[in-house]
């Protein structure tokens, strides 16, 4: 046994003080009973069972408390950031925090789709510099994402995503005093480029989609100016007037004001005729002819 003279002791003591106040510090630093969330989109409920009523709706990463716990790994939780209280599944916490993935829209504007397919119309558009959340990704490219502004969910194409703002295109500059204390006057943004109605009415689509849904109809000669085009068949336009948005075929556009609508077209391809030889003077009469294949 080790004897410890006065100033051993006092030592000791001094020494186990200063652990014991160490670890009531780090206890204090720590936030006990904290935990993430782990799927992409799931809920909380008012009762421990799935067929019970939702409290609300939590992403990817989100923290909540563990208030208690009952049989069936049900635990009875607490948000972090609205208070909400309810029950969720305790397989589906993390003690390890889950990092919230945030990107922004580098496209003017890109279409949020309800599944990850180019051929999904989708209701809801994206523009440029607006923030969301990754929740999750496919092998083809795609990422189910939250938007930030109202918690829609959808899905993107990742190439259309950076983990940074997109830098500013064309910033507005208010007129400044120069050096020389004159003023300075910056150039102005572009006028956008403005196509007048050629034919008698003219639908705005909601997606550049014949089958979608009409958002307005326009009459001949009616001025709109140029929003966005993805590809040469449609264009986004603007109707000034009312500042309502759509979709046309670039088509029934003209840079002028007419003098008389165009015509739309409506005329449907006729299919190739079957052509007959004509009968050979060496086969009888009702035989049946031999048929000139269709012109491909």
């Amino acid at each position: 046994m080790i004897a410890f003279s006065g100033w051993g002791r006092s030592i000791l003591l001094l020494l186990l003080a200063v652990v014991l106040s160490s670890c009531a510090l780090m206890d204090r630093r720590q936030t006990p009973g904290i935990y993430y969330t782990m799927p992409p989109v799931t809920y909380i409920r008012d009762l421990p069972g799935y067929a019970s009523e939702i409290v609300v709706t939590v992403y990817r990463g989100e923290q909540v408390k563990i208030l208690s716990s009952v049989k069936e790994e049900w635990c009875r939780v607490q948000t972090v950031v609205g208070g909400e209280i309810g029950w969720i599944q305790r397989p589906l916490l993390s003690p390890v925090p889950i990092p919230i993935e945030t990107y922004y829209v580098q496209a003017p504007e890109v279409p949020l789709r309800p599944e990850p397919h180019q051929e999904i119309i989708s209701r809801l558009v994206l523009h440029r510099g607006e923030e969301v959340r990754k929740l999750s990704e496919n092998d083809q490219g795609w990422w189910r994402v939250l938007v930030e502004k109202d918690k829609s969910l959808g899905w993107l194409p990742a190439a259309t995503l950076a983990s940074s703002p997109p830098p500013e295109t064309s910033a507005s500059v208010t007129d400044r005093p120069s050096q020389a204390g004159a003023q300075v006057t910056s150039s102005s943004r572009p006028l956008p480029k403005q196509y007048f109605v050629a034919t008698a009415t003219l639908e705005l689509h909601l997606v550049p989609l014949v089958s979608s849904p009409v958002v307005k109809v326009l009459q001949f000669n009616d001025k709109i100016e140029e929003v966005y085009q993805s590809d040469p068949k449609w264009l986004k336009v603007k109707y000034p007037e009312t500042g309502v948005q759509g979709w046309t075929q670039t088509s029934y556009l003209s840079e002028a004001p007419g003098k008389t609508p165009q015509p739309v077209s409506t005329k449907k391809k006729k299919a190739p005729s079957k052509t007959r030889r004509p009968k050979s003077k060496g086969k009888p009469a009702g035989q049946p002819q031999d048929l000139e294949p269709e012109i491909m």
